[in-house]
């Protein structure tokens, strides 16, 4: 007897480090098989609200809970109504589906109908149809909601007949609001004209601090030294002709940019600018360089600028002694 015990607890104790192992097989193996089961369809409808006026809208939303090897849909619901006795219009419908866990699949089906009728009515019966992958139906389930909906009317239950309708009375404007609001409109207009003023005769005066002489001087250096590196004369004299104009329009307050030759010469003889002949000479070589096609070399157009400094320098002098 001792013999065979001590037979059992060698052997015991030889197995014993390969039971949790035992174990976890077990559980996993139950795991699987729970996985493998099919999940039995469950149906849960919900409404809300649950109390509404003729007219009003109800949501009505169905959940289906179902195997993920097949396939939900409903039938029973169109845009006519469910039935005749059942005062219900199908508004809108919305289907979306998901994974809850693993082996399980769930459907749901939200609807929007337009309710109507009075005191409580019955919840739109509907059926689902379960499908497997093929395509083939598996199971249908007739559901009818046990849950019921109170429709309130708009009027009281003993009104009989209409009132008369009355006419829509006119809203009475106080006259200080009118006047206040003109005077509040004059305010705003006349605040903007001010500022409008104001803002021109600041660019005025900005643009009267700026030397226009200097700043043609800079780009009159700046032309000469493109020139140097390679900028072909004919370009070089349609930018000084575009200097030049710019100079005269800022300095003798003329329309120059968007003049031609001759109102520029009818301008300064006008106003008797000093040194109006060479300024004329470099706008009408500039004119036959651009609409003549007269090709100058490099050393006439590097005398033509420095033509063109000199002009400007002895505009800025004459300036400033009157």
């Amino acid at each position: 007897m001792n013999a065979r015990f001590e037979r059992y607890r060698v052997g015991l104790r030889k197995w014993l480090p390969f039971l949790p192992l035992f174990i976890f097989l077990m559980v996993l193996s139950s795991s699987f098989s729970s996985a493998a089961e099919t999940v039995q369809p469950t149906i849960t409808v919900k409404v809300n609200p649950d109390t509404v006026l003729v007219g009003d809208r109800m949501h009505y939303t169905i959940r289906v809970r179902h195997s993920e090897q097949e396939v939900a849909s409903l039938e029973g619901f169109d845009r006519s109504g469910t039935s005749a006795e059942q005062p219900f219009e199908l508004i809108s419908r919305k289907h979306v589906a998901t994974t809850p866990f693993s082996g399980a699949a769930e459907d749901l089906f939200a609807f929007e109908f337009g309710v109507f009728g009075a005191g409580h009515q019955s919840i739109p019966s509907f059926t689902v149809v379960i499908r497997d992958t093929k395509g083939k139906i598996a199971q249908k389930i007739n559901y009818r909601p046990a849950t019921t909906l109170f429709v309130r009317a708009l009027t009281d239950s003993s009104m009989r007949e209409l009132r008369p309708i009355k006419p829509p009375l006119k809203p009475s404007i106080p006259s200080v609001l009118i006047m206040g609001l003109f005077f509040g409109a004059f305010g705003i207009a006349g605040m903007v004209l001010l500022l409008l003023f104001l803002l021109k005769r600041t660019v005025r005066n900005s643009a009267e601090r700026i030397d226009s002489g200097q700043v043609a001087q800079r780009k009159l250096k700046k032309l000469g030294s493109s020139l140097s590196a390679g900028m072909p004369p004919h370009e070089c004299y349609e930018e000084l002709s575009n200097i030049m104009r710019t100079f005269l329009e800022n300095h003798y307050r003329i329309s120059a940019l968007e003049a031609v030759t001759q109102e520029i010469e009818r301008d300064l003889k006008k106003l008797g600018v000093a040194g109006f002949e060479s300024i004329m000479n470099l706008l009408k070589q500039a004119d036959l360089v651009k609409f003549a096609d007269s090709r100058p070399d490099a050393e006439e157009s590097r005398q033509s600028l420095n033509k063109a400094s000199e002009v400007i320098r002895s505009a800025r002098s004459s300036k400033a002694e009157g």
